[in-house]
């Protein structure tokens, strides 16, 4: 029989055990290789949607009795619709909308009842004179494209009042004009605010990083409370506290476990930054010179990488304190549902408030507040500085407060872990950790 003082001295050897059984199951293996395989999937999502936009075409019927007003709504609309992507050759680039005149009504709603066009456009002349526009689709009235055909009705109707103009008017030809939307709330590149593009980029991967932490901290956290529960039910917490200081045991599997992780991590991460690097040469072969415009993910700089590593790190190591602790206090492994669910809704409200700083620029003030509060700072102050603008002193007060929150959460844990690990035949509660604590030397 191995003695007990040989058999785990110091935390390094936990933290190698740990390591080694996490990284040799089957079923990190088999999680890593599909994690792997949803990353590379991610990467190329923008091309495949730009690829299936690209083979989309909305077809319009135009109806009017007036063939004036017909020619020229057919017009300022495919102006207005049909605008190639920036940096694309419009010559080689294929219409997205599709307009025709169809003279009978009828025929026109027959054509839509049967999916042969995706709307008709409407247009008369009111005895007031104004032009009464109508659109007609079988999607979503306030879809983006039914509100482009409401942009090119008020351009026809512009149109149809300027050439009411006297002659002398001196008025030249109408011009489709440019909109773009800024905002002062957005990250800078080089003391400049980064374009649309880019800041597109930023929320789509905002996502990606938020949704990863979520799952690797609830994940990662459950290693750790399941392992401690089963060397508990498994008797060998006997042996293995006696050879080591609870400080050691629990240092120890946070920090195997964390290993285990970072390495299923880098496993996902690079071959996705490998994709990522060559996205533009993928999107080129596969749309073209014209479509792969815009489509590559861009914004995705090694500034960004070391905030999601720094904030996955001090998220995962206050999380695993705590699971740990928490793992210590249940005689059976089935027993962890009844205390990971507090755990699992605190990841889950820090997820929710990164989800709505990404959608309002992390410029509210719930969202900037819990920024710094940990344990929602790593999901919410990431998205802030994925699509917000963030000073130097918020980011280093974030970091700060979440190193002080894992050091006092820590010695707590210790404290905790130290009563549970022995304490056998009691339901899991509140009361027990608060009892448990007290006893605690």
């Amino acid at each position: 029989m191995t003695r007990p003082d040989a058999l785990l001295p110091n935390a390094g050897i936990v933290a190698r055990r740990e390591y080694r059984d996490r990284t040799r199951s089957p079923l990190f293996v088999a999680s890593t290789i599909i994690l792997a395989a949803l990353a590379l999937g991610v990467a190329l999502a923008p091309i495949a949607i730009r690829y299936l936009d690209r083979e989309t075409v909305t077809r319009i019927a135009v109806v009017a009795d007036d063939d004036r007003l017909a020619t020229m709504a057919i017009g300022v609309a495919d102006s207005l619709l049909n605008v190639p992507p920036a940096g694309g050759d419009p010559d080689r680039w294929e219409k997205t909308f599709a307009l025709e005149r169809v003279q009978d009504r009828t025929e026109a709603e027959e054509r839509l009842a049967t999916a042969e066009v995706d709307g008709i456009m409407t247009v008369e002349r009111l005895a007031s004179g104004q032009l009464d526009v109508r659109y007609r689709t079988n999607g979503p009235a306030d879809g983006v494209r039914s509100q482009l055909v409401g942009f090119a009705a008020i351009a026809v109707s512009i149109l149809d009042w300027t050439a009411t103009l006297p002659p002398d008017s001196q008025l030249g030809a109408f011009q489709t004009p440019r909109f773009a939307v800024e905002s002062i709330n957005v990250p800078t590149a080089g003391g400049e605010p980064v374009d649309q593009q880019e800041l597109a980029s930023r929320a789509f991967l905002g996502i990606v990083f938020v949704v990863l932490i979520f799952i690797t901290v609830v994940i990662y956290g459950m290693w750790v409370a399941t392992g401690v529960a089963a060397e508990k039910s498994s008797r060998v917490m006997e042996l293995m506290i006696s050879a080591a200081s609870p400080r050691q045991l629990l240092t120890g599997k946070v920090v195997g476990i964390g290993l285990a992780g970072i390495t299923q991590y880098l496993a996902i991460v690079i071959p996705a930054l490998a994709v990522l690097a060559v996205q533009d040469r993928i999107a080129e072969a596969i749309l073209g010179p014209t479509w792969a415009a815009g489509a590559p993910i861009v914004g995705l700089t090694p500034s960004l990488l070391l905030a999601y590593g720094v904030f996955f790190l001090l998220g995962f190591t206050l999380f695993a304190l705590i699971y740990a602790s928490m793992g210590a206090f249940v005689s059976r492994p089935d027993d962890l549902q009844t205390l990971s669910l507090p755990l699992s809704l605190l990841a889950m409200g820090g997820y929710l408030a990164a989800i709505m700083a990404l959608g309002g620029g992390g410029s509210q003030g719930l969202t900037r507040l819990l920024s710094f509060v940990p344990p929602f700072s790593p999901f919410v102050m990431l998205a802030r500085v994925m699509t917000g603008s963030v000073q130097p002193w918020e980011l280093v007060l974030s970091i700060a407060l979440m190193v002080v929150a894992i050091v006092v959460v820590a010695a707590v844990a210790v404290r905790l872990y130290a009563a549970g690990v022995l304490l056998y035949g009691q339901r899991p509660g509140v009361r027990a950790f608060i009892a448990a604590a007290r006893r605690a030397v």
